[in-house]
């Protein structure tokens, strides 16, 4: 990712501006056809109401700003900080993860944009609507200020915080859409309405898992500045705990001091299951691990341009691997916002492997993790299997038995359970988070005949149904869920043939596989294993 600091043209008087042509400067205008209660253009008369910082907004809450040199668009947002690497936001927030596209960092202390660099990453909800404002939930890939901390996340047992008429605290970045134009904290205090009030306020019918409120009773007048550039993505906090996001569309206004919001119980799933899906790099969407005959691993991932990169199997590699038989990217198994490895030695041990902000394995700091792992002869991690919001790992003994390993909170695996028999059939298994857009972590297995299958997770079956995909796939040697590799914000599986060459297969949120592209023609011949 490149980084510098961007240079701003300088407005002297932006109060005097905002009179003289009667908008907030540079607001970016909503076609009439696109308006709704949510999403309306900024204001069209007056000038922006004066608004001193607000101290409380919790530290979690930051300024965010991302633009598209290509086409001039940009936005400002406010983002929720999940941890070191992850951040949430909006959809519409974010321009794009071309090269022209970039995301930019503020000075907490003055307000003002210090710098920034291009290489994108995100993941939005599949099921995200931008009329409605369904499902209007993005997490960024990025470094997030430290100590900022992270908020508590409101789960379905708190239903009292976000009952109508329950009072809430709104917090976000604010500003001026204008070159220099400093983003400022704000909050203020609000109500929650029924959801037949929202629609009569909103003047339509409120999406699944959304929520409004308006300003309570004896607050003071909100300016107009502060309900558009950076209200979509701010915080609604309750009880300490963050219960929704703020669904303002990112290049208009809330009207008539009504907000509308993403609730974070209805997608509490795919937050966590997003924020724990980090790299050994966190930097990247998606990659593998690659072995070479010398003992070296390659951290394969793509660039921009989605082409792979850091793949050549050669006397260079990202980490040494001797002594280790396997290794797994396991994702962010401690909560530390790092991904993590698992490497199983040749003797049966396991350990977790963390990684840093520099480099991709931090063998000085290994976690053993037990031993007897070679009685295993197919191991995946499959992020979030079992539901209770922490990544996990199931292993097939001998007898063909899968086992589901539970992540626990110190970054280790609890003892396992029994999921089913019959895994005898399959000469390929890999999982890595949600390949089907439901917002749980699934299983891909090949059997014997070459067919593939989807193993849709869902915590709340005992066992998990599979789906045909489709044949055809014993021509390859190697089938491995890689992540987010073509950087459009879905989960990708990439498969190896004999020959070396290397196909991306992109799912398409239905459980299955778009066409697949080739990222090598024989390149990967020499790897003597791919993870």
């Amino acid at each position: 990712m490149a980084r510098f600091t961007r240079g701003r043209t300088a407005l002297t008087s932006l109060a005097v501006l905002a009179a003289t042509v009667g908008v907030i400067p540079g607001a970016q205008a909503v076609p009439t056809a696109a308006v709704t209660a949510a999403s309306v253009p900024a204001p069209t008369s007056g000038a922006p109401t004066a608004r001193a910082a607000t101290a409380s907004v919790p530290s979690w809450v930051i300024p965010l700003y991302f633009d598209d040199a290509a086409s001039g668009a940009h936005r400002a947002c406010t983002g929720i900080v999940l941890s070191l690497t992850k951040t949430l936001a909006t959809p519409d927030c974010v321009t794009g993860m071309d090269e022209p596209d970039f995301s930019w960092e503020y000075d907490l202390k003055t307000g003002g944009l210090s710098g920034g660099g291009n290489g994108t990453l995100y993941r939005s909800h599949p099921q995200y609507d931008a009329s409605s404002r369904r499902a209007a939930l993005t997490v960024t890939t990025r470094r997030t200020p430290s100590g900022s901390g992270k908020p508590a996340l409101a789960s379905a047992s708190d239903a009292k915080l976000r009952a109508p008429g329950a009072t809430a605290v709104f917090h976000s970045w604010a500003g001026l859409d204008a070159d220099d134009a400093p983003r400022v904290r704000h909050s203020e205090q609000v109500t929650l309405r029924s959801k037949a009030e929202c629609a009569s306020l909103l003047g339509r019918f409120l999406p699944t898992g959304t929520l409004c409120t308006v300003p309570a009773p004896g607050a003071p007048a909100v300016a107009e500045a502060d309900q558009c550039f950076g209200d979509a993505g701010g915080a609604l906090v309750a009880g300490g705990k963050l219960i929704a996001v703020s669904a303002t569309g990112a290049t208009g206004c809330v009207r008539g001091g009504v907000r509308l919001y993403t609730r974070v119980d209805s997608y509490r799933q795919l937050i966590d299951e997003w924020t724990r899906d980090t790299d050994s790099d966190y930097r990247s969407g998606g990659s593998v691990l690659a072995g070479q005959t010398n003992g070296l691993i390659d951290f394969c991932t793509t660039l921009i341009d989605r082409k792979l990169a850091h793949c050549t199997p050669d006397s260079v590699g990202s980490f040494d691997g001797y002594g280790y038989e396997s290794f797994l990217q396991a994702g962010d198994m401690n909560g530390d916002g790092f991904g993590d490895l698992l490497a199983r030695t040749t003797g049966g041990t396991l350990y977790r492997i963390p990684s840093t902000e520099m480099e991709p394995a931090d063998f000085g700091r290994r976690v053993s993790l037990g031993t007897g792992w070679n009685s295993y002869n197919l191991l995946a991690a499959v992020r979030d299997f079992s539901g209770d919001g922490r990544n996990d790992v199931v292993g097939r003994d001998k007898e063909g038995v899968l086992w589901l390993f539970r992540g626990t909170s110190d970054g280790k695996l609890a003892a396992r359970t029994r999921i089913s028999s019959g895994w005898n059939q399959y000469t390929a298994l890999t999982g890595r988070g949600d390949l089907t857009g439901d917002g749980y972590s699934d299983l891909v297995a090949r059997d014997k005949e070459g067919v593939l299958w989807m193993y849709r997770g869902d915590p709340r079956r005992a066992f998990p149904l599979r789906t045909r995909i489709s044949g055809g796939w014993n021509q390859f040697n190697a089938i491995v869920a890689s992540g987010d590799m073509d950087h459009d914000g879905r989960q990708d599986i990439l498969a190896r043939t004999p020959a070396g060459a290397v196909y991306l297969y992109n799912a398409d949120h239905s459980g299955g596989f778009k066409t697949p592209r080739k990222l090598a023609s024989t390149s990967w011949k020499n790897y003597t294993r791919i993870s």
